[in-house]
C-alpha cells in the first residue's frame, strides 16, 4: 500500500463544516487523517493508519492525545451534532428540479 501524503480533499471540504467543534487544530487534523484511513487503508486500526501518513517538518503528525483530545474533550453534544450532520447531508441529497423550459 503507497503512503498517505495527506488528507483528500473530499475529506477535507467534508470535515470543514465541523472545523469548530475541535478546540485544537491537532485534534481536527487526527480524526481527518483517521477518517481517511478508515476509507483508505487496508489496515483499519489506529497504528496502521497512523504508520501510512507521511510526517514532514510542515505536516508533523500529531499522537493519540491528539485523538482523545479531538474525540472525547470536545464540546460537542450528541443531538446537537447528528442534526448539524443531517443537515449537511441532505445538502447533497436534496431533489435537483429536472424541469426545462
Amino acid at each position: 500500500m503507497l503512503p498517505f501524503v495527506g488528507i483528500p480533499n473530499t475529506i477535507k471540504q467534508g470535515m470543514s463544516a465541523y472545523r469548530d467543534l475541535f478546540p485544537r487544530q491537532a485534534g481536527f487534523e487526527h480524526v481527518s487523517r483517521y477518517l481517511s484511513g478508515l476509507l483508505l487503508s487496508e489496515n483499519k486500526t489506529l497504528q496502521g493508519i497512523h504508520s501510512q501518513f507521511v510526517s514532514t517538518t510542515e505536516q508533523p503528525l500529531s499522537g493519540r492525545r491528539a485523538m482523545h483530545a479531538g474525540v472525547f474533550e470536545s464540546p460537542w453534544e450528541q443531538e446537537a451534532l447528528m442534526v448539524r450532520h443531517r443537515l449537511q447531508v441532505s445538502q447533497h441529497y436534496a431533489p435537483q428540479s429536472t424541469c426545462s423550459d
